[in-house]
């Protein structure tokens, strides 16, 4: 007769030898899932660690980071300040001028720098170019604003001289030389400064409204008015980098040198008006024909060297950080 427990034995898998195979395999699983479960918490505190790191690194970065941006920032703005110095105080060549650009850097740089160096940080600006340019001024506050031949309609720089950039745009005006109560400000004989590029021609008009010195600054956008704050012993400064006309605000005003392509200036009217001026253009004297001006010191309006722009290499040094930046300034 057929052994029938032996056959149902060996169907449902069970081992011949009466072994514990089944608690093996469990046990395996068991093992299996531990090593998982430790490996799965090993690289979660490997990534938490790493983030960590990375983002300590960051905050760090980012503290010293600031340190060396400040330090850019306030070289850029000296820069602008130095550029506007030199240009006031040395006109005898444009090796001069960079000369004496270096020293007031230097000497800038000496006094910022100081006191980072108490801490192991290492500071330091030096010029590494300058764009060469021109100076037109009339110094000769009872002069009108004609040409140097008298011309009260003239050209001080046309726009095929190669001029891009104009700046320094400040005139001191006599208020009593100026027109009074204009009935069309634009068609009377009203002075006028034009500023004419690829972005059109910006005009800056002065007259006398009601006693007040005034400015009307026409422009493609429209026109504003502006009433001057203040005058000084007759004299009204319009003044287009901090766009003030006698120290009152005048946000229209600078737009006025805000320009684009071959860039033009004339004076309209300039016997309507009088005192002195100054303006920078980005051209050395060599490529401008300068032909409504006078040489330095004849008491006429007049020509000389100046800075139109400048470049600086900043380097700001810590144990942590090594920044370094080239920048650019020009003043408004």
């Amino acid at each position: 007769m057929a052994d029938l427990r032996r056959l149902s034995s060996v169907r449902t898998g069970a081992p011949e030898n009466g072994g514990d195979g089944g608690a093996d395999r469990g046990q395996l699983l068991l093992v299996g899932a531990l090593a998982l479960a430790v490996l799965f918490v090993a690289l979660a505190l490997l990534l938490n660690t790493a983030i960590y790191t990375g983002n300590l690194a960051t905050r760090e970065a980012g503290v010293d980071g600031t340190a060396g941006i400040d330090y850019a920032g306030a070289a850029e703005s000296a820069g602008v300040d130095a550029v506007r110095s030199v240009n006031e105080r040395n006109d005898s060549s444009h090796a001069a001028l960079r000369t004496a650009l270096e020293d007031t850097m230097r000497a800038w740089d000496d006094a910022a720098s100081h006191h980072r160096a108490t801490a192991g940080d290492l500071a330091d600006v030096d010029v590494v170019a300058v764009t060469n340019g021109t100076q037109f001024r009339q110094n000769d506050s009872s002069r009108n604003f004609t040409s140097h031949g008298g011309a009260e309609n003239w050209t001080l720089v046309a726009d095929s001289e190669g001029v891009s950039g104009v700046h320094s745009i400040r005139l001191a005006v006599d208020a009593t030389r100026l027109t009074d109560d204009p009935a069309d400000v634009v068609a009377a004989d009203v002075f006028h400064v034009n500023v004419s590029s690829d972005v059109g021609t910006r005009s800056l008009f002065l007259y006398n409204d009601s006693g007040t010195p005034t400015a009307r600054i026409v422009e493609p956008a429209g026109t504003t008015t502006c009433a001057a704050g203040s005058v000084t012993d007759g004299t009204v400064v319009v003044n287009v980098a901090n766009a003030s006309v006698g120290g009152a605000s005048c946000p229209a005003l600078a737009r006025l040198d805000d320009t684009s392509g071959s860039v033009s200036v004339d004076y309209r009217d300039g016997g309507a008006a009088g005192g002195t001026y100054r303006l920078v253009v980005d051209e050395p004297p060599s490529a401008l024909s300068r032909s409504g001006f006078a040489d330095a010191g004849s008491g006429q309006p007049y020509w000389t060297y100046g800075l139109y722009a400048a470049e600086f290499r900043v380097t700001y040094r810590t144990p942590q950080l090594d920044y370094a930046a080239r920048i650019e300034v020009r003043p408004p």
